[in-house]
């Protein structure tokens, strides 16, 4: 009755009240992290008392489900869709969109890395003086020695620096596995180390350490677990009786993935106990969450959810997490949160919230100079876990990336994005709408490839796949219908031949009542679509684009030994080197008359156009040209400041991979004065008399916020009518 609904309301506003009068509990002194890599939502086994469907194939998570089940449960909790994206956004407290982060997954030898002008969570406790600690995957870019843990906040990291391992010989290509700058040969090429145990027990090792080096100094460990992306490798006492009973012998890649779960719970287990013996557990919050949602064709299992790991369905970007331990209030013990969350929340919440870091010091650049940072994204969820309050936000981007379908008009959001506010969810674009899996008998489901990961430590048996249906793909109900492959677009929706990307379309989802995203109700809500689309442009307007031109080859771990390295900027590490930028080609020449000599060439860099403000040209150290970047190119007999104009070519590396670089084309007049007076405040008397000027570039790139000083520029020896370089 009404009557009845109008007390239900009383009595919940009532408890709410109570639960914000108590007294808040101490803060956690110690922050201990989680963060395992490509967990399915239904890989740990406390999901199956959530979700009834939940009825084949669990996964044992004894310790992991006891700290969640005395915790905290996030059940709206959003990561992106892809490793680099997620650790990025946790480790700056901005969307991925926001900071180039958005659209690739980094690895060995792309040069690219979280700007460095942002302040990571890490450092910001360290204004607070706490000890950091990084173990396991980074995943945030390699390019010079300033993008690696330790020249981001974190006084100890003992882990790889790439997307993924070998789980025994900790090489892909080359060695990668550091503590802290130096790598550690203790482990190379053996196979009787498991990462999962190494990273257990340095993490053991350090806390050790720094409690009895500081008793009363707080810390925070930021434990991101390799584990359970592919390879799909554990030993085989990791695979339990649990695992041989829940899955069966002709479905190896599940069990395999069983074992890698049964290893991580054990780890939580080491990790806490000593933790435990240490006399903190108490004072310490435990947070865990995945970095994406599993890949059913590593054993990964999403279901209730539609979609996995790369997608923007919530099998991509909803994702397991709970909070447990100190500071969490005594209400929420034991119970299971609704409210809104976005991984990006964790450097406020544990900065702000926890360590008393303002806002506005989160917000400043890194280095004295940078440029200031785009502002946080994230917000202070502490109130929710340590008061009850609600929410801190009502909306989550999910995913934006443009300029996919930039060329049809149609496309009010270029490319393919998806957001939450309040209930509901959009896609506009979309991968994997058409797809040809499902769970009827006899078709394929969960991309059944029939094959094992090499190394496992499985056999390959007949019957060999991923785990059974519904645990990836659910097909949309009623089907979507699939229009004729357009790769021009012409008409929208369209999708790419060969593939199942959707361009142009829109799809609105009711994601508390249809999780599984089943029912598209665009067409029956125009306004809503409206107002979530317009949401969409506004934070399109605020893109950095992520410009990532394939592996370097300076990077070849053959030319550091053997060990994936820094390759670019000060090659020591204690510098703490920012220059991520590339070797650029120059081309000069110089042409001398009665009173003038004319510069012209071009800086040939992988830079793009938005990447480069201004380019500087010196000639022994004294500025004579500088480059503004957007800007037409003079005519022929301009006399002005040189304006670049920019080709877009295709450069074949060494190896063959093509790579994108950019001409930034310049001319300028110099008076004969003016480049003699260039030759007298040389350095060099012998230069003076040579008639030697050394050509210079350097580059201002705005994310770095400084000039960059850039490899090969050219010498040139002058004579009386030109300079030869």
């Amino acid at each position: 009755s009404h009557t009845a609904v109008m007390l239900s309301a009383v009595v919940v506003v009532l408890l709410a009240a109570q639960a914000l009068s108590q007294p808040a509990p101490p803060k956690p002194k110690h922050v201990l992290f989680f963060v395992i890599d490509d967990l399915g939502f239904s890989d740990v086994s406390y999901k199956a008392k959530l979700y009834p469907q939940l009825t084949k194939g669990q996964i044992p998570t004894p310790t992991i489900d006891s700290f969640a089940e005395s915790g905290l449960r996030l059940e709206s909790y959003y990561v992106a869709q892809l490793c680099s994206p997620t650790r990025t956004s946790l480790l700056s407290g901005r969307y991925p969109y926001n900071i180039g982060m958005n659209s690739e997954v980094i690895v060995n030898g792309h040069p690219s890395c979280m700007p460095t002008n942002l302040k990571t969570i890490a450092d910001l406790l360290k204004e607070k003086n706490w000890a950091t600690a990084a173990f396991g995957k980074w995943d945030a870019g390699m390019t010079a020695w300033g993008c690696t843990p330790t020249c981001r906040g974190f006084d100890h990291f003992y882990g790889f620096y790439n997307a993924y391992n070998d789980y025994f010989t900790h090489r892909t290509g080359g060695l990668d596995l550091r503590n802290d700058t130096r790598p550690d040969f203790s482990h190379n090429n053996q196979s009787n180390v498991y990462m999962t145990d190494l990273l257990t027990t340095r993490v053991q090792e350090w806390i050790v350490r720094a409690t009895a080096a500081a008793p009363d100094q707080p810390t925070f460990a930021y434990v991101a677990h390799e584990a359970v992306h592919a390879p799909n490798q554990v030993p085989l006492h990791y695979i339990s009786p649990e695992c041989k009973a829940n899955i069966p012998e002709t479905y190896p890649i599940r069990r395999t993935l069983c074992g890698m779960m049964q290893a991580v719970d054990q780890s939580v287990a080491n990790i806490t106990q000593t933790y435990r013996q240490l006399g903190i557990l108490n004072d310490t919050l435990i947070i865990f969450s995945t970095d994406n949602g599993g890949n059913p064709d590593t054993g990964g299992c999403n279901y209730p959810l539609r979609g996995m790991k790369a997608t923007m369905f919530e099998g991509g970007v909803r994702g397991v997490g709970f909070v447990a331990g100190a500071g969490l209030a005594p209400s929420l013990r034991g119970t299971v949160s609704h409210e809104l969350m976005s991984v990006a929340d964790w450097l406020p919440t544990i900065a702000e919230g926890i360590a008393g870091v303002s806002r506005a010091q989160a917000n400043q650049p890194r280095h004295p100079g940078d440029p200031v940072p785009p502002p946080l994204d994230g917000v202070n969820q502490w109130p929710l876990f340590s008061a009850g309050a609600a929410s801190a936000r009502t909306e989550v981007l999910l995913n934006l990336i443009p300029g996919v379908c930039a060329a049809a008009p149609h496309c009010r959001v270029p490319g393919m994005g998806a957001i939450r506010v309040g209930r509901h969810k959009l896609l506009v674009g979309h991968a994997a709408v058409w797809s040809e899996k499902s769970d009827e008998p006899g078709s394929e489901c969960a991309q059944r490839s029939g094959k094992v990961t090499p190394g496992s430590s499985l056999p390959v048996t007949v019957a060999t796949s991923p785990p059974w249906c519904p645990c990836g793909w659910v097909p949309p109900v009623p089907a979507v219908p699939i229009p004729p492959p357009d790769v021009n677009c012409t008409q929208l929706p369209c999708h790419y031949p060969n593939s199942s990307y959707v361009v142009g379309g829109h799809m609105l989802f009711d994601v508390v009542a249809d999780p599984m995203e089943q029912h598209n109700i665009a067409d029956q809500h125009p306004a809503l679509l409206a107002s979530l689309l317009a949401r969409l442009e506004a934070f399109n307007a605020t893109h950095v684009p992520q410009d990532n031109p394939g592996v370097d080859p300076a990077s070849n771990p053959r030319l550091f030994g053997d060990v994936w390295t820094p390759w670019r900027g000060d090659p020591r590490p204690e510098v703490c080197s920012t220059n991520t930028t590339a070797a650029l080609h120059t081309l000069f020449r110089v042409h001398c008359g009665a009173t003038h000599c004319k510069l012209h060439g071009f800086v040939h860099s992988p830079l793009s156009p938005e990447q480069v403000h201004r380019v500087n040209i010196r000639v022994n150290g004294t500025l004579v040209a500088q480059l503004h970047a957007n800007a037409a190119p003079p005519s022929r007999n301009s006399t002005e400041h040189p304006r670049p104009h920019h080709n877009h070519k295709f450069w074949n590396s060494s190896e063959g991979q093509a790579s994108l670089r950019h001409e930034h084309w310049f001319r300028k007049r110099v008076a004969h004065a003016d480049l003699l007076a260039v030759l007298q405040t040389a350095n060099s008397s012998e230069a003076v008399a040579k008639g030697r000027l050394h050509f210079t570039a350097e580059v201002f790139v705005p994310q770095h916020a400084r000039m960059l000083p850039l490899q090969g520029s050219p010498r040139c020896v002058c004579g009386l009518k030109h300079c030869r370089c």
